[in-house]
């Protein structure tokens, strides 16, 4: 920041002159750009799923069904000790 200031010293009236238009022309188009922006931007509500949504869903992550019956006995499989 020290070699900021140095540097904005050491430039003439002109300098600092045109250098502070660009700097309040930027920030005008900021802030001109965020109003526009904020009033713009809808408000999505979310949606809360429900039961039926999840119906299916372990099919898009297993190639293969199997029945209830495979995955009880897969399942008890371990416990015949």
């Amino acid at each position: 920041m020290p070699a900021v200031i140095e540097q904005v010293e050491q430039m003439s009236t002109a300098e600092k002159l045109r250098l502070m238009e660009y700097l309040l022309n930027s920030i005008s188009r900021t802030v001109v750009q965020y109003d526009s922006a904020a009033g713009t931007q809808p408000k999505v509500e979310r949606k809360k799923p429900r039961i039926s949504d999840f119906i299916g869903y372990g099919r898009r992550f297993h190639s293969e069904y199997r029945s209830t019956e495979d995955v009880m006995r897969e399942l008890r499989e371990g416990e015949e000790e």
